[in-house]
C-alpha cells in the first residue's frame, strides 16, 4: 500500500482483525507528529527494503491480468481461488518456456563454435 492508505484505522484493521503485518509509508505533513498506535510504531520501524519488494508483486499481478485477463469468470469464491491459482500456473510456465527458449537461442547464437566461425569470416 502507499501513502494514501495511512490511516490509524486502516492499520488497526490490518493487524488486529487480518493478524497481518501493515507496511505502509507514514504520510506527514510539515514534520508533524504523528498520531496514533501504530501509526507511531510504524514510523519507528518501516522496513525501506521490504516496501521495495512492493514493486515485485505489483509487477507480477501487471503481467497476470495484461496477459491472462484481469477478470474472473466464476462467481463462486472457492471456484475463484483456484481460477487465479490456475492463471499463476499458467503464468509460470509461459515465463519458464520464454527463458527456455532465449537460453536455447542464444547458445545456438554465441556458442564458441560460432563466434569462431563469424571472426574468420570478418578477418
Amino acid at each position: 500500500m502507499d501513502k494514501g492508505y495511512d490511516s490509524e484505522d486502516i492499520h488497526r484493521l490490518i493487524r488486529e482483525d487480518l493478524q497481518a503485518i501493515s507496511l505502509i509509508p507514514i504520510r506527514s505533513w510539515n514534520n508533524e507528529i504523528v498520531g496514533g498506535k501504530y501509526r507511531q510504531e510504524m514510523a519507528q520501524q518501516f522496513d525501506d527494503e521490504k516496501y521495495g519488494r512492493r514493486q515485485l508483486v505489483e509487477t507480477i499481478f501487471s503481467v497476470l491480468k495484461r496477459k491472462f485477463s484481469g477478470d474472473l469468470k466464476e462467481r463462486i469464491f472457492l471456484v475463484q481461488k483456484k481460477e487465479i491459482a490456475s492463471k499463476m500456473i499458467v503464468c509460470n510456465i509461459h515465463t519458464f518456456l520464454q527463458f527456455a527458449f532465449i537460453e536455447v537461442f542464444y547458445r545456438v547464437i554465441f556458442s564458441p563454435f560460432s563466434i569462431r566461425q563469424c571472426s574468420l569470416t570478418l578477418v
